[in-house]
C-alpha cells in the first residue's frame, strides 16, 4: 500500500540514503560502485566538441534551445544544457550519472527547501546515445527533458543501480516522515520527451539504506503543466533471470504515487511487471501501449482518470483497482477508459471484492484474442460483472458503474450494467469510429535552417521593451515557416496577431507578456494575443508557449481564438498555459497582493478572460493550464502547504467557449478566476476530456459579483438566486453550459476547497453552494464526474433535479459515473424561475424552503422529505377541467366609518362648520366572488410545526389555500341602525383570506376531534363545472421523512410559490398585494 495522504502508515519510501542528486564520483553511497566508469574521470575539456556534434545532429532544438534564456534569474544562469558539455559519454559503457545530475543542477537550482519557483527554469537536451545511470538522474523544479526525437537517446540502469527510479521527480528525504523536495500537488512546470527507458539490466531486488526498491523507469509526482510524450520502456521478460535475481521481474515503467494532474501521451511499455503504478488527484493518458506487462495500470488512487486509446496486448491484467489506503480509504475514484483495446488479456478490470468500488466508464472498449474473458472482476473471488467468451471477442459500448443519473426525472442510482441511452458522439469529433486526437507536433525533420528565429530578427526575450510591432511584422513574413520563440519573456504592449498558417514553438514555455496602459481598463477589454481574425479559417499550431500578464492589466483577453480549423487538428495548441501572477516580475507576486485583503486592491485585478474561443473558431486544445495564481512561486513554503505564501489576484473569468465545433479540449484545467473557470455558451461538438477546476481560495470575501463588471462577456453569471443569507452562493461556476449542444465530458475534476482561506467547509462539503450549471442545453454527457467542497455537484436550470454531494460522497470525494438527464432533451429546459431555485430548494435567512414537485400528488401515498427545519412549499392539485369555486358567505367584523358635518353657532352669532369622522364595527356577512381555476393551492407546511401539539408529528393533512380575489362592497349607510339616518355610500376593498377561512395555523396533525368535513355539490353551467362548497374540505394526507429534499420540483411549470398574503394573520382592508404575510401559496 502507498499511503496518498501524508504517511500516515509509514509507507514511503524515505528510507534510503540520498538526499538528492549523485554530482561527484566521490558521493558517499555507503556502497562500492564497480564495474563502471565515472564521466568524471575523464577530460571534460570537450565542450566545444559536444557543441559542433549538437550542431550538427540536424534537430533544429539542439541548434539553436541555447538562444533562451531566464531573464530573471542570477547573473550567468545557463538555461540550455546539453548533458554532453557537463561529461556525459552516451557509450552504454561510462557512468554517466553525475555528468548528468550536473548538467541539471548548475546554477544553484530549486532544490530542497525551495518549494518552487519561476525563474531558474533549464531545458536539459540529450543526445542520442545511451547513458548509463548507477542513481537516480534529479529533475528540478520547472525543467524539461528533450531527446532528440529523430534517434531517442536511452537512459540505462546499471546492474547496481541504487535509488527509487532512472528519472526521479521529487526527492524522498530521508527519514523524514514522508516528506519530500517539492510539495506534490504543486509539482508544476516539467516535461520528458523522446526516450527509451532501459531497466533490463538493473537488480531486481534494489537495497539503499533500510529501503529496498523495485527497479523503476520514472518516479512521476508532478501537477498541472506537465507532461510524458513519446518515451518507451524496455523491462525485464517476466520469467527470465536477470542479474542473478529472481525470474519473476518486479520492474515498473512508472511509478506515480501522488500529485495533482498532468498529461501523459504515446508511451509505449515492453514486458515487465507493472507497466505503469499510477496514483493522482486527476491524469490524462492517451496513446499507451502495454506489451506483455504482468499488469498493464496498477491504479493505486485517483479522484479521477481518463485513459483514451490504451492498447494492452498479452498482459495477465490490464487494470488493477484493487488497492485503496490512506487516512480516507481512498482507493481508484473514477476511471474512464475509451476507445481502447485488449487483446489476450484474462484479466481485464479488477475490483476489491466488498469495495470501495470506482466509478467506471468504458466506451468503444474492444476485448479479443484467445486468452480474454473477465472484463470486470472482483480481485480474490475472481466473480465477473462483465466477461466475454474465451476466443470470441466483444466491443464495450457505454458500461458504467457507480452513481448514474440518466433524465430529468432520475433521483439515481448506484449499479452497474450498460447505460440508455449512451452518449452519442459527433461523428465531426470522431476519426474512424475514436475520437479524434494527434500528438503535440515535434517538427523533428527540420534544421536550423528551416526555422525563423525571432531572436535574429531583433526581437528580445530579456523582459524588457515593447516586442509587439516586431513580432506581428515576423509572422505576417513568416506563414508557413516554423517560428521560434527561445526561452524567455517577451513584453507586449499590444496585441500580438498571429495570422492562419502560423507554426510557433516555445521552449520551457516561452512567456508573451502582456504589460501597460493599453490593457489596463476592464471596460474595454483587449486582447494580447489574437490567433486568426473573425472568420479566418485554416492552420495554426502553437506549443511550449505561456501567456502572461504584468501589474494591474485588469481589460486583457491573454488568447482570442478565432481561426476555424479546415480539417480536424489543423488548428491547435499544445502543452501552452497561461499564467496570471504569482511569477516573478509580474507586480502581482505576494509583496503586491498578499491574502487576507479587506478591500479589493485595483493594483491587483490582473485580466478579464484567459481564452475566448469565438463562435466562428474550431480547434483541438490539449494540455493546457489557465492558472490564476493562488499563491507566491518565489518564496519559500512552510512545511507542506503554501499557507504563508497565498495571494488575493482577480483574473474575470477562465475559457470562455462559443464554438461551433469541432473542438477538442484533452486535459486542460482552469483554476481561480472569479466568475467561472469553463463557460460554453451556444457551443457545439464540443469535446472536454479530464477537466479540472478549482475555486478561488479568497471567496467569498469578496463574492464573484466584484470586482469585475458583470455583463462585459457573453451571458456573464449574475447569481439570481443568491441572497444575503447564502454566504456561500456567489462563487465561481466551475462549468456553465449555455444553450449549447452535444458537449461530451468525458472526466471532470472540480474542486472548491477554501472559503475566504479557510478549510472547515470541507468537513461538511459546503465551501460552495454549487459548481456545475446547464440552462437550455441538449445533448449534454457528463461521464465520471467528481468533485470536492460543493453542497450541490451538478445544478441544472429549470427544475431538473440537482444531484448533491451527500448523495454521491465516496471515500474523499463525490463520484458520479453517469450524469445524461440532458443527452436526449434539455433544448427546452433552463432559465431561472424567480422564487424558486433550480433544485427546488431556497434559503430565506434561517428558513430553508423545499418546492415539493407536482408528481407528488399522483402517488397513492404521497411522502415528502426534507432536512428539518424547513418549511415545503406545496404544488397546487391541478384540476382535470377549468372549475368555478363558489364560497360560502363569510361573516367578520368591518369597520363602518362615514363623515358628518356639525354646524356651530359662536356667541356672536357666526356659523362655522367642520366634517368629523364616525367610525364603528359592524358584523357583516359578505359575499365572496366566485373563482374560476384550473388548479388548487395548498398551505405552507411547516416541518417541525412550532404550533401544532405534536411539533415532530410526520403524518398531516395538508390544507388547500384557495386565494379569492379582491372585491369592492359598499358600506351599510346606517350601521348604527338610527331612525330617520343615512350616511353617504362609501365603498371599500375587501381582500379577503385564503379558504378554507382561517385564523389559526394549518396543517394540525389528524386527530378525530379536527379532522374536517366536506359537502361538495356539483352543476353544469354552459361548459363549466360550478363547485359548491358548503364547509372544508378533507385534504390529502402527506407523510414527511427526514432525508434529502424530495421530491423537488423539476418542472418549470406546476411548481408552488412562497407566500405572499396573509402569512401571519387576516388583512381585510387596505392589503397591498405583496404582503408578507399569512401562509398561502398562491
Amino acid at each position: 500500500m502507498v499511503d496518498n495522504q501524508g504517511n500516515t502508515f509509514g509507507a514511503a519510501p524515505d528510507k534510503g540514503v540520498l538526499n538528492g542528486p549523485v554530482t561527484s564520483i566521490f558521493n558517499d553511497l555507503n556502497r562500492t560502485i564497480s564495474n563502471v566508469t565515472d564521466a568524471a574521470g575523464k577530460t571534460l575539456d570537450h565542450t566545444l566538441n559536444s557543441v559542433l556534434n549538437r550542431r550538427a545532429s540536424g534537430y533544429w532544438l539542439a541548434e539553436m534551445g541555447d538562444q533562451g534564456q531566464m531573464p530573471y534569474a542570477p547573473s550567468g544562469y545557463k538555461f540550455f544544457r546539453d548533458v554532453t558539455e557537463y561529461g556525459a559519454v552516451g557509450d552504454g559503457i561510462t557512468d554517466d550519472t553525475a555528468a548528468i545530475n550536473r548538467a541539471v543542477s548548475d546554477g544553484d537550482r530549486c532544490g530542497e527547501g525551495c518549494g518552487s519557483t519561476s525563474v531558474l527554469g533549464a531545458l536539459v537536451y540529450f543526445p542520442p546515445g545511451t547513458y548509463l545511470v548507477t542513481t537516480p538522474i534529479i529533475q528540478y523544479y520547472y525543467t524539461q527533458f528533450v531527446g532528440n526525437p529523430q534517434d531517442p537517446p536511452t537512459i540505462k540502469g546499471s546492474t547496481n543501480f541504487s535509488g527509487i527510479a532512472l528519472i526521479d521527480t521529487d526527492v524522498y528525504i530521508p527519514k523524514a516522515n514522508g516528506d519530500e523536495w517539492y510539495i506534490n500537488q504543486n509539482q508544476f512546470y516539467r516535461q520528458i520527451r523522446n526516450f527509451i527507458i532501459d531497466l533490463t539490466q538493473m537488480p531486481n531486488d534494489i537495497v539503499q539504506g533500510d529501503q529496498t526498491y523495485v527497479p523503476c523507469g520514472i518516479h512521476w509526482q508532478v501537477a498541472q503543466a506537465t507532461s510524458l510524450q513519446n518515451i518507451v520502456f524496455n523491462m525485464p521478460v517476466s520469467g527470465q533471470v536477470v542479474n542473478s535475481g529472481s525470474n519473476s521481474t518486479k520492474a515498473v515503467g512508472i511509478f506515480q504515487e501522488n500529485g495533482s494532474g498532468g498529461f501523459v501521451s504515446d508511451l509505449t511499455f515492453n514486458y515487465g511487471n507493472i507497466g505503469y503504478r499510477a496514483g493522482s488527484q486527476q491524469m490524462t493518458a492517451r496513446n499507451l501501449v502495454f506489451n506483455s506487462c504482468l499488469t498493464a495500470v496498477s491504479s493505486i488512487w485517483n479522484w479521477g482518470w481518463v485513459w483514451q486509446s490504451i492498447t494492452v496486448n498479452n498482459c495477465y491484467q490490464a487494470f488493477d483497482c484493487s488497492n485503496f489506503g490512506g487516512i480516507d480509504g481512498q482507493g481508484t475514484g473514477s476511471m474512464s477508459i475509451i476507445d481502447s483495446h485488449f487483446n489476450s488479456v484474462p484479466y481485464a478490470i479488477g475490483l476489491t471484492a466488498g469495495g470501495p468500488y470506482p466509478a467506471l466508464y468504458l466506451d468503444n472498449l474492444l476485448v479479443d484474442g484467445p486468452n480474454s474473458h473477465q472484463i470486470v472482476f472482483y480481485s480474490g473471488n475472481a466473480d465477473s460483472l462483465l466477461e466475454v467468451t474465451q476466443g470470441d471477442s466483444l466491443t464495450v459500448n457505454g458500461w458504467a458503474m457507480g452513481h448514474r443519473f440518466q433524465d430529468i426525472n432520475d433521483e439515481g442510482n448506484n449499479t452497474h450494467g450498460y447505460i440508455s441511452p449512451n452518449p452519442k458522439r459527433s461523428s465531426s469529433l470522431n476519426s474512424n469510429n475514436n475520437l479524434f486526437a494527434v500528438s503535440r507536433p515535434q517538427y523533428a525533420s527540420l534544421g536550423s535552417g528551416d526555422v525563423v528565429n525571432v531572436l535574429s530578427k531583433g526581437v528580445k526575450n530579456d523582459g524588457t521593451g515593447d516586442q509587439t510591432s516586431l513580432i506581428n511584422s515576423i509572422l505576417s513574413s513568416s506563414v508557413g515557416s516554423l517560428v521560434f520563440f527561445p526561452a524567455g519573456v517577451y513584453i507586449v504592449k499590444g496585441t500580438v496577431e498571429v495570422p492562419v498558417g502560423s507554426k510557433i514553438v516555445g521552449s520551457a514555455w516561452s512567456q508573451i507578456m502582456a504589460s501597460g496602459s493599453y490593457f489596463e481598463d476592464e471596460t474595454d477589454p483587449k486582447v494580447m494575443f489574437r490567433v486568426g481574425k473573425p472568420g479566418d479559417s485554416g492552420t495554426v499550431e502553437l506549443s511550449d508557449l505561456m501567456f502572461t500578464v504584468q501589474g494591474a492589466t485588469a481589460g486583457a483577453i491573454l488568447v482570442e481564438w478565432n481561426v476555424k480549423a479546415t480539417s480536424q487538428g489543423s488548428a491547435g495548441m499544445w502543452d501552452c498555459h497561461f499564467r496570471v501572477g504569482g511569477a516573478a516580475k509580474s507586480r502581482l507576486q505576494f509583496k503586491d497582493c498578499p491574502k487576507g485583503a479587506s478591500d479589493v486592491d485595483p493594483k491587483c485585478i490582473a485580466a478579464s478572460l484567459l481564452m475566448h474561443v469565438t463562435k466562428q473558431s474550431s480547434g483541438y486544445f490539449e494540455n493546457i493550464w489557465g492558472w490564476t495564481a493562488d499563491h507566491d512561486l518565489d518564496l519559500p513554503v512552510e512545511g507542506n502547504t503554501t499557507t504563508s505564501t497565498q495571494l488575493n489576484v482577480y483574473a474575470g473569468r477562465g475559457f470562455l467557449i462559443e464554438s461551433q465545433g469541432p473542438s477538442w479540449f484533452y486535459g486542460s484545467s482552469v483554476e481561480h478566476n472569479v466568475l467561472y473557470q469553463y463557460q460554453l455558451v451556444g457551443a457545439k461538438d464540443i469535446y472536454l476530456g479530464c477537466m479540472q477546476t478549482e475555486t478561488p481560495y479568497f471567496q467569498p470575501n469578496p463574492p464573484a459579483t466584484k470586482p469585475f463588471t458583470i455583463g462585459k462577456f457573453t451571458e456573464d453569471p449574475t447569481y439570481p438566486m443568491c441572497d444575503s443569507s447564502q454566504d456561500n452562493c456567489e462563487e465561481a461556476y466551475a462549468l456553465r453550459i449555455l444553450n449549447s449542444t452535444d458537449i461530451f465530458v468525458y472526466g471532470a475534476g472540480l474542486y472548491s476547497f477554501f472559503f475566504d482561506f479557510t478549510q472547515g467547509c470541507l468537513t461538511t462539503e459546503s465551501c460552495q453552494q454549487r459548481l456545475v450549471e446547464t440552462s437550455y442545453s441538449q445533448g449534454v454527457w457528463v461521464l465520471n464526474l467528481f468533485t470536492k467542497g460543493a453542497i450541490e455537484v451538478a445544478s441544472p436550470l429549470g427544475g431538473i433535479l440537482p444531484v448533491y454531494s451527500n448523495d454521491t460522497q465516496e471515500q474523499y470525494t463525490t463520484e458520479v459515473s453517469v450524469w445524461t438527464p440532458l443527452g436526449d432533451t434539455g433544448a427546452d429546459i433552463g432559465g431561472y424561475v424567480p422564487g424558486n431555485s433550480s433544485d427546488g430548494v431556497t434559503t430565506d435567512g434561517n428558513n430553508t424552503y423545499v418546492f415539493i414537485d407536482p408528481s407528488v400528488w399522483t402517488e397513492e401515498d404521497p411522502t415528502i422529505q426534507c432536512q428539518p427545519p424547513c418549511t415545503f412549499i406545496l404544488p397546487p392539485f391541478q384540476l382535470s377541467t377549468t372549475t368555478t369555486i363558489t364560497f360560502p358567505l363569510y361573516t367578520t367584523s368591518l369597520n363602518v366609518a362615514w363623515t358628518t358635518t356639525v354646524t356651530y353657532t359662536d356667541t356672536s352669532g357666526r356659523k362655522t362648520s367642520s366634517k368629523t369622522v364616525t367610525r364603528t364595527v359592524q358584523t357583516t356577512t359578505l359575499t365572496i366572488p366566485a373563482v374560476t381555476t384550473t388548479a388548487i393551492p395548498y398551505w405552507e407546511v411547516p416541518f417541525p410545526n412550532p404550533t401544532a401539539k405534536d411539533p415532530n408529528n410526520t403524518v398531516i393533512y395538508v390544507t388547500e389555500s384557495i386565494q379569492p380575489s379582491p372585491f369592492v362592497i359598499t358600506d351599510d349607510p346606517n350601521p348604527e341602525r338610527k331612525s330617520g339616518v343615512t350616511h353617504p355610500l362609501n365603498t371599500q376593498t375587501i381582500t379577503p383570506p385564503p379558504y378554507p377561512y382561517s385564523f389559526t395555523t394549518p396543517n394540525q396533525e389528524p386527530t378525530p376531534t379536527n379532522r374536517p368535513s366536506s359537502t361538495t355539490t356539483s352543476s353544469s353551467s354552459g361548459g363549466a363545472v360550478v363547485t359548491h362548497r358548503t364547509s372544508s374540505h378533507t385534504p390529502t394526507l402527506v407523510t414527511i421523512h427526514t432525508g434529502r429534499p424530495s421530491p423537488t420540483c423539476r418542472s418549470l411549470f406546476g411548481c408552488g410559490t412562497r407566500c405572499k398574503l396573509f402569512c401571519h394573520g387576516p388583512c381585510l382592508l387596505n392589503c397591498t398585494p405583496h404582503n408578507t404575510d399569512w401562509p398561502d401559496s398562491n
